[in-house]
């Protein structure tokens, strides 16, 4: 299980950040995103998903478990970012530039490739988001599958 875990890990990490660096358009739009935006997407996401593969090379259980609710907390951020917007309309997070996440999703997201329905008029997760998502999920998941027998045998 712990090899698998950290093979998860580090595919969800280089996912992100190829998807972030290179344009793969259609697949991704960071065509449309501007260098700074690129820069802080990878750094400031790649910090986050280092930290719990720092903490499941250790091989400690109770660690690991704090790395599956960190891979929880991006969960969280991933439902609230993309997901929320798409079933109701709402939009939680305020963009740095002023923009709205109606028109962030327009200029970044909305050219590239979605297989979800339209569900009123709201921002629908891109294809490129909706499979890093499921690996971040499978990342939360399996550290605590990993973790939680063992932390509590």
């Amino acid at each position: 299980m712990y090899l698998s875990l950290l093979l998860l890990q580090i595919a969800t990490l280089v996912y992100h950040q190829l998807t972030t660096r290179f344009d793969f358009y259609p697949f991704n739009g960071v065509r449309h995103y501007s260098i700074q935006e690129r820069r802080n997407e990878a750094l400031i996401n790649g910090i986050i998903m280092v930290i719990p593969i720092i903490l499941t090379l250790t091989r400690i259980p109770l660690l690991i478990g704090i790395g599956g609710l960190i891979w929880t907390l991006v969960v969280v951020g991933a439902v609230l970012s993309w997901w929320l917007p798409y079933l109701t309309g709402i939009a939680v997070y305020k963009m740095p530039n002023n923009e709205t996440w109606p028109q962030v999703y327009e200029r970044i997201f909305s050219r590239t490739i979605i297989i979800l329905p339209h569900f009123k008029n709201n921002p629908r997760p891109n294809l490129e988001h909706m499979i890093l998502h499921f690996l971040i999920l499978g990342s939360a998941i399996i550290s605590f599958v990993d973790a939680v027998p063992q932390v509590f045998a």
